[in-house]
């Protein structure tokens, strides 16, 4: 084939082939930009401790950690730091069911984002001892929820999460940075009739979720990790129907730390776990027929 007969068309992309498909079939389709947003999260432990002045720790991501991405929907019970009967929110997904695209869409995946959404701690002290935690009058379900591991934590300060894994004031995710070169991401269809291997997930955009300091690549909404081909995640009763995200943490990770040991005049409890929770977004052109759900 002589350079001059090249053209797009000798190299068909997936959305190339998703819209002529629906073309040929005569009738009116929608055609919209969508991105979908699943969280999951990766657990560390803390090992080392210096029970009497709670100086000098570490924090342990263990390999083998393999959190399901897309494999939930709204109101599904799942397991999300450290809490076993989280129910999923849409601002954890967007999917009604895990692992289908919702109102009947076929999906040309064309970008990927991933970046942390929030860092969260658990103590060992029980919800009793958290009032000498706290200052008086604190101790509230929202505080000890937080202290508990079961609500996102913002400690620009390093008041309770020691600012030497994760400190907002210094743009830091110290969590997710570690762990990111060692988590690997497989996109798998129709209960791994297909698999694609994406590779380490440090490669992956932030997507205007990061500082210019720390970001993995600009941290703008318009910069993706772009899959120009394309893959197909097709509607309900369709071949490539099902699909999740599957991330494996495919070594140990190891960050030594040192605790704040007061705060406001009382003695913090011993931090038995961190997690750091991530947010993966497929997105690319989706297409339906009108009224479709």
């Amino acid at each position: 084939m002589a350079a001059s007969e090249v053209t797009l068309a000798n190299f068909p992309t997936k959305r190339m082939e998703v819209i002529a498909a629906y073309a040929k079939n005569g009738v009116p389709f929608l055609a919209t930009t969508r991105g979908m947003h699943s969280v999951r999260s990766i657990a560390f432990t803390v090992q080392n401790r210096d029970a009497a002045g709670n100086v000098g720790s570490f924090l342990v991501a263990r390999r083998g950690q393999a959190p399901a991405f897309f494999a939930y929907g709204v109101n599904d019970q799942i397991d999300l730091s450290g809490n076993p009967v989280h129910r999923a929110t849409p601002a954890d997904t967007m999917l009604q069911r895990g692992m289908r695209t919702p109102a009947a869409n076929d999906l040309s995946i064309e970008w990927i984002t991933m970046q942390p959404r929030a860092i969260k701690v658990a103590y060992t002290a029980t919800a009793a001892h958290f009032p000498e935690f706290v200052a008086g009058g604190l101790e509230t379900a929202e505080v000890l929820g937080a202290l508990n591991g079961q609500r996102a934590m913002v400690d620009p300060f390093g008041k309770i999460i020691p600012a030497d894994i994760g400190a907002s004031a210094t743009l830091e995710q110290v969590l997710y940075h570690a762990i990111a070169p060692f988590l690997t991401l497989r996109l798998e269809w129709d209960n791994a009739d297909r698999t694609e291997k994406m590779g380490p997930c440090s490669q992956f955009v932030a997507g205007g979720g990061a500082s210019y300091l720390h970001a993995n690549g600009e941290p703008s909404v318009n910069n993706r990790f772009r899959i120009p081909e394309g893959f197909l995640w097709a509607r309900e009763g369709q071949p490539a129907g099902d699909l999740q995200a599957i991330a494996t943490l495919e070594d140990d990770v190891v960050i030594p730390y040192t605790p704040p040991t007061q705060w406001l005049g009382a003695t913090v409890p011993v931090m038995a776990f961190a997690y750091v929770e991530i947010v993966l977004t497929l997105g690319g052109l989706a297409l339906r027929v009108p009224g479709s759900n």
